[in-house]
């Protein structure tokens, strides 16, 4: 298997698995506020979609990102989707719709599947500034599927703890 189809079918993976933590929720169980310090469901996918937004187009392609470029401020309603050092404190009292969201994932993963349907070894080698230091594409995507994976299972823990089943095994 090359390079290329290995992280193509890795990130299906990935995308798979967020998938499954979301079915079956509805907008109540999206919303719920957890105890303690952890964020709800709406939060921690907006959070998720948004870094792969800001990965893929971003950092990779140096481009505007899907959130920006395609409104999805006055599609979904929250002023940014939470990110290191900004302040999550909208998801303790806003009702996000689960739709729209969704609507912003696909759009994601549309501009992630086109970016990777076009990758190349060279660019896997390419350099990108990343977390205030120089590191290769195919770093930044390992690092993204990674983070896309830990916050899945985030998910699944949230609606553990809602008593509905985060996985199906």
């Amino acid at each position: 298997m090359d390079v290329k189809t290995f992280i193509q079918e890795q990130m299906s993976n990935v995308h798979g698995q967020v998938d499954i933590v979301m079915k079956d929720l509805n907008e109540e169980q999206f919303n719920w506020l957890p105890p303690g310090t952890i964020n709800p469901i709406s939060a921690i996918l907006l959070h998720l979609l948004s870094g792969e937004d800001f990965f893929i187009q971003g950092i990779i392609q140096g481009t505007p990102g899907r959130w920006d470029d395609q409104g999805w401020l006055g599609k979904i309603g929250i002023q940014a989707p939470g990110g290191p050092g900004s302040n999550w404190d909208i998801f303790k009292t806003a009702s996000v719709s689960i739709a729209p969201v969704l609507a912003y994932g696909r759009d994601v993963r549309a501009a992630t599947d086109t970016y990777l349907a076009a990758l190349t070894e060279d660019e896997l080698d390419r350099q990108v500034s990343f977390a205030g230091k120089m590191v290769s594409v195919g770093e930044v995507l390992n690092i993204l599927m990674s983070h896309i994976t830990c916050h899945a299972g985030e998910i699944a823990a949230v609606k553990g703890m809602q008593g509905i089943k985060g996985l199906p095994f």
